[in-house]
């Protein structure tokens, strides 16, 4: 018990309400006896008048001294009166000691005989010191009999008041005291009170803790699930052989697995610096990768792109396949980036579209691809001209040489006709001994000089190893037709026609020559 306790606060109140209370009641108690004693001393002094009336009456009528002083003594023995006088119509008979009128109790004496006649008056003076004296033991002794009455039932309830509540609440607070959070307890309910409102406390308690109990449970067997599927996540982030990156929405990179340091450190990009200005300095669309980046962060779904880089330390291209997902947690965003190096699939698929557009003996385009690359120009309406080329004398090396021979010129020829245009024009084998040549350039001038550039180029010989060792020196010539886009023709079909058209006139007439094609020729 210590001196916050319930029953030390409960007994303070008690016996300071009960103190008040009986100091008030005392209060009125008192003033209700004071006023009861004085009424009654004054009804007692009425009475005492009246009982020495009659002999009054008789000294005032013989008016007999004796008398009345006898009636005075025997008034003034009495504890009530303090003094007394007896009067007659004339004069005063007898008066006690300290007599004074002021505040005297007067009683009218009648006739002996005629008692509608007045013959005189007793004075009666209370003894008012006495009267409120004695009004004052009795209120007090009132008071006490109440305050004897009052502690022994406040004691009771005091003691009372702490077995049946104060020690049965200790009681279940030390129990509580006890309860570690997360582990079952049975609260014992205290005697007495299964039924009672500290019952009620126990049992609610007891439901609560058991709750308690349960949650801490369901949590503890949550959080060993999410330790698990952590280290799960984990084992399978890191031991993925996918490189994945995981970047704040700033850039930060904050996570990598071991095949992405390794991819990384050997593109040498920086996990430190941040995403995606540390790939940008290698990646050779650098703007295209920032664009893809911040409308990844835009949408809430995954995108996909190929992107080529240059690796510093071997200059070689690197192609990386780069699929970006916006992830949300805890109220941030991040990006979860998964990155393939493709290099060797780009490679093969390069190699294979080289193959599919490249003419296999010369290595110049094939029709293929030079129809791809020429309906590139056709769309962005770029003007050029294309050059058809039909070699002159050349099938009776094939006849007399056999066609290694005529492989040998047709190799020769496309080394020649190469070394006269720039690597941005299309230099194609367009079938057997016809080549074609598509260049940026719609004037005559320079087309006219660059057709004579190649005759002369396509003239010059070549030296062949006959199968007995002797060198023989071989020439052809050609016939070149011009047809330009889109003075000429809009369509390929229509310039390759236009083109041949004016290459045939040229082979019909002179040979060895070029010509420019118009609607007369």
């Amino acid at each position: 018990m210590t001196k916050y306790g319930l029953i030390v606060r409960l007994a303070l109140v008690l016996v300071v309400s009960t103190f008040i209370f009986s100091m008030l009641y005392a209060k009125l108690y008192h003033d209700h006896i004071f006023d009861r004693e004085l009424r009654r001393s004054t009804t007692i002094i009425g009475q005492i008048g009246q009982t020495v009336s009659s002999s009054s009456s008789i000294a005032t009528y013989l008016n007999d001294k004796d008398l009345a002083v006898e009636v005075i003594n025997g008034l003034v023995s009495n504890d009530v009166i303090s003094s007394a006088a007896i009067k007659s119509e004339a004069k005063w008979l007898a008066q006690s000691v300290g007599f004074k009128p002021q505040d005297a109790t007067i009683i009218k004496l009648n006739h002996p005989f005629l008692l509608s006649e007045v013959v005189g008056e007793i004075y009666i003076q209370p003894n008012s010191v006495f009267i409120e004296q004695n009004a004052r033991e009795i209120a007090r002794s009132s008071v006490q009999t109440l305050l004897v009455v009052i502690i022994p039932i406040l004691i009771i309830f005091t003691v009372v008041t702490h077995f049946i509540v104060t020690k049965p609440l200790s009681n279940l607070s030390s129990q509580i005291a006890t309860v570690i959070p997360g582990t079952p307890l049975n609260l014992v309910v205290p005697r007495g009170h299964r039924s009672s409102e500290i019952g009620d406390i126990a049992s609610n308690a007891n439901q609560l803790i058991a709750k308690t109990a349960s949650m801490f449970e369901q949590e503890r067997q949550l959080r060993a699930d999410i330790e698990v599927l952590e280290k799960r996540f984990r084992l399978m982030f890191e031991r993925s052989s996918s490189p994945t990156l995981l970047v704040k929405d700033k850039g930060e990179v904050i996570l990598a697995n071991d095949a992405a340091c390794d991819l990384l450190a050997r593109m040498a990009i920086d996990l430190d610096e941040y995403f995606p200005e540390s790939f940008g300095r290698y990646c050779t669309t650098p703007d295209i990768l920032y664009t893809f980046t911040e409308h990844t962060l835009e949408l809430n779904q995954p995108t996909q792109s190929e992107f080529e880089f240059i690796n510093p330390l071997t200059e070689q291209p690197v192609w990386l396949s780069i699929i970006m997902l916006r992830v949300e947690s805890g109220g941030h965003f991040y990006l979860q980036i998964l990155l393939s190096d493709i290099t060797l699939r780009k490679t093969v698929f390069h190699e294979l579209n080289r193959k599919a557009s490249r003419d296999k003996l010369t290595g110049l385009y094939n029709r293929h691809g030079t129809e791809i690359k020429i309906n590139e120009w056709l769309d962005n309406e770029a003007p050029f001209s294309l050059f058809i080329i039909d070699l002159d004398e050349f099938k009776p090396i094939n006849d007399i040489y056999g066609h290694n021979a005529g492989d040998a010129m047709l190799k020769h020829i496309a080394l020649q006709i190469s070394a006269q245009v720039r690597e941005q024009d299309v230099v194609c084998r367009w079938g057997g001994d016809e080549f074609l040549i598509a260049l940026h350039c719609a004037k005559n001038e320079k087309l006219q000089r660059i057709a004579e550039s190649l005759l002369a180029a396509i003239n010059t010989e070549m030296i062949w190893q006959t199968p007995e060792g002797k060198s023989q020196p071989l020439r052809v010539g050609a016939s070149i037709g011009i047809a330009t886009y889109p003075r000429d023709a809009v369509e390929l079909s229509q310039l390759i026609e236009c083109a041949d058209v004016a290459m045939y006139t040229v082979k019909k007439d002179k040979k060895n020559a070029f010509q420019f094609y118009s609607l007369s020729a």
